[in-house]
Protein backbone atom coordinates (compact mmCIF):
# COMPACT_ATOMS: atom_id res chain seq x y z
CA UNK A 1 0.00 0.00 0.00
CA UNK A 2 2.72 2.45 0.98
CA UNK A 3 4.84 1.45 -2.04
CA UNK A 4 2.01 2.08 -4.48
CA UNK A 5 1.49 5.56 -3.03
CA UNK A 6 5.19 6.36 -3.53
CA UNK A 7 5.03 4.99 -7.06
CA UNK A 8 2.03 7.19 -7.80
CA UNK A 9 3.80 10.25 -6.43
CA UNK A 10 6.90 9.45 -8.47
CA UNK A 11 4.79 9.02 -11.59
CA UNK A 12 3.04 12.35 -10.97
CA UNK A 13 6.42 14.07 -10.51
CA UNK A 14 7.72 12.59 -13.78
CA UNK A 15 4.60 13.79 -15.60
CA UNK A 16 5.04 17.32 -14.25
CA UNK A 17 8.73 17.40 -15.21
CA UNK A 18 7.90 16.07 -18.68
CA UNK A 19 5.28 18.78 -19.17
CA UNK A 20 7.71 21.51 -18.11
CA UNK A 21 10.37 20.24 -20.54
CA UNK A 22 7.82 19.94 -23.37
CA UNK A 23 6.53 23.46 -22.74
CA UNK A 24 10.04 24.93 -22.75
CA UNK A 25 10.88 23.20 -26.03
CA UNK A 26 7.56 24.13 -27.64
CA UNK A 27 8.23 27.80 -26.95
CA UNK A 28 11.61 27.65 -28.71
CA UNK A 29 10.54 25.57 -31.70
CA UNK A 30 8.91 28.38 -33.76
CA UNK A 31 11.97 30.59 -33.35
CA UNK A 32 14.28 27.75 -34.37
CA UNK A 33 12.17 27.18 -37.49
CA UNK A 34 12.36 30.88 -38.39
CA UNK A 35 16.14 30.83 -37.88
CA UNK A 36 16.55 27.81 -40.16
CA UNK A 37 14.38 29.39 -42.85
CA UNK A 38 16.33 32.65 -42.60
CA UNK A 39 19.61 30.80 -43.10
CA UNK A 40 18.20 28.66 -45.91
CA UNK A 41 17.02 31.72 -47.81
CA UNK A 42 20.36 33.46 -47.26
CA UNK A 43 22.22 30.43 -48.65
CA UNK A 44 19.83 30.29 -51.61
CA UNK A 45 20.54 33.96 -52.37
CA UNK A 46 24.33 33.51 -52.11
CA UNK A 47 25.85 33.35 -55.60
CA UNK A 48 29.57 33.19 -54.82
CA UNK A 49 31.69 31.31 -52.33
CA UNK A 50 32.50 34.62 -50.62
CA UNK A 51 28.77 35.24 -50.09
CA UNK A 52 28.39 31.71 -48.71
CA UNK A 53 31.23 32.33 -46.25
CA UNK A 54 29.51 35.56 -45.18
CA UNK A 55 26.26 33.65 -44.59
CA UNK A 56 28.21 31.02 -42.60
CA UNK A 57 29.44 33.73 -40.22
CA UNK A 58 26.14 35.51 -39.63
CA UNK A 59 23.60 34.76 -36.96
CA UNK A 60 20.09 34.04 -38.21
CA UNK A 61 17.55 36.83 -37.98
CA UNK A 62 20.37 39.32 -37.35
CA UNK A 63 20.98 38.07 -33.81
CA UNK A 64 17.59 39.07 -32.43
CA UNK A 65 17.84 36.34 -29.81
CA UNK A 66 19.76 37.38 -26.71
CA UNK A 67 19.91 33.86 -25.27
CA UNK A 68 22.77 31.41 -25.48
CA UNK A 69 20.99 29.34 -28.14
CA UNK A 70 21.78 31.87 -30.85
CA UNK A 71 24.19 30.21 -33.29
CA UNK A 72 25.55 31.05 -36.71
CA UNK A 73 24.12 29.80 -39.99
CA UNK A 74 27.39 27.95 -40.58
CA UNK A 75 26.96 26.04 -37.33
CA UNK A 76 23.43 25.04 -38.31
CA UNK A 77 24.66 23.93 -41.73
CA UNK A 78 27.55 21.89 -40.34
CA UNK A 79 25.25 20.21 -37.82
CA UNK A 80 22.96 19.16 -40.67
CA UNK A 81 20.04 21.20 -39.34
CA UNK A 82 19.47 23.02 -42.64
Amino acid sequence: MKGSRHAGQLLALLVVISLIVWYAQARRAPMQLLERRDCESAYAAARTSAETVAVDARQPLDATRPDSLAVTCGTLRHQGRL
